[in-house]
């Protein structure tokens, strides 16, 4: 039997690249690679870094021109085109049911957390925020309610101490990647109801990026690495006035005082947690 046809939706971003490149090494029919509307893109600005290159060359666009697939964007796909399979794997924009329903076989999501919770488009933020060392991925049907549709398989993913957000974007992709392929190569696309507790998060407002102190010294690194790379500053709750910084650079733990800043290494500061030393510049 030959292998479906698939349209493949992703962004220039970490989380994209790595289920198209699998999808290439097995040889599966990519008939068309679909990009956002940059300019129509609905996300807050902090979040362009999902939506334009990397800094690495490797993009789900270069891959494309490599393997001479067509790259189009939602605006300009052809009504024409056809595919058995849609699959997502970040994308900032509902897509309309209308497509959905042009999948013949099944129009998939690829979305990093374990479904229901954790619904929305800024899943990996809001996890590494709560303070999970796990991170779900969910290959799951999409449908006209966000992030709701039928499971095909979710799994975990362990992440490790400090990992940035674009290497944790890449392990979870990664581990969707192979469910994705074992779903295509057994034809398994049969989904099974969402089930316990629900949860939807929006993107991220300015409070959200307040770190308590009163929180596990490791809880605040691993949020603080995870989401550098929106560009955002961070506010840690210190005494006596919170203290903007930039990035985490290390921590320990021991005795503390939460709240409280004693100077470090040039150009950083020591903030105390509820376990121990977080170091920042």
């Amino acid at each position: 039997m030959a292998s479906p046809r698939i349209l493949y939706f992703g962004t220039q971003g970490s989380f994209s690249l790595p289920p198209l490149l699998a999808l290439l090494r097995a040889e599966q029919r990519v008939v068309g690679v679909v990009i956002p509307d940059i300019a129509r893109q609905s996300a807050p600005s902090a979040d362009i870094i999902n939506l334009l290159p990397t800094t690495s060359n490797d993009t789900i666009i270069a891959r494309a021109h490599t393997h001479a697939i067509p790259v189009w964007s939602l605006s300009n796909l052809p009504t024409t085109l056809e595919f058995e399979l849609l699959i997502v794997a970040c994308f900032p924009r509902c897509l309309p049911q209308s497509l959905l329903n042009r999948a013949t076989i099944a129009a998939l999501n690829m979305h990093p957390s374990r479904l229901p919770a954790y619904r929305g488009p800024a899943p990996l933020f809001w996890q590494l925020r709560n303070g999970l060392r796990e991170i779900g991925v969910t290959l799951h049907h999409m449908t006209s309610c966000i992030d709701a549709g039928d499971i095909v398989t979710q799994t975990g993913v362990a992440l490790p101490v400090g990992i940035s957000g674009s290497a944790a974007d890449e392990l979870l992709a990664g581990a969707g990647a192979e469910m994705l392929l074992t779903a295509i190569r057994s034809g398994g696309f049969t989904g099974r109801p969402q089930r316990g507790e629900e949860s939807y998060q929006s993107w991220p407002r300015a409070e959200d990026w307040c770190v308590s102190t009163s929180w596990p010294v490791l809880r605040a690194f691993n949020f603080m690495r995870g989401a550098a790379q929106w560009g955002q500053p961070f506010e840690l709750m210190a005494s006596p006035e919170a203290l903007p910084a930039r990035a985490a650079t290390d921590f320990t733990h021991g005795a503390s005082r939460p709240g409280a800043v004693r100077a470090s290494a040039p150009g950083t500061h020591e903030v105390g947690f509820a376990d121990g030393w977080l170091q920042v510049c």
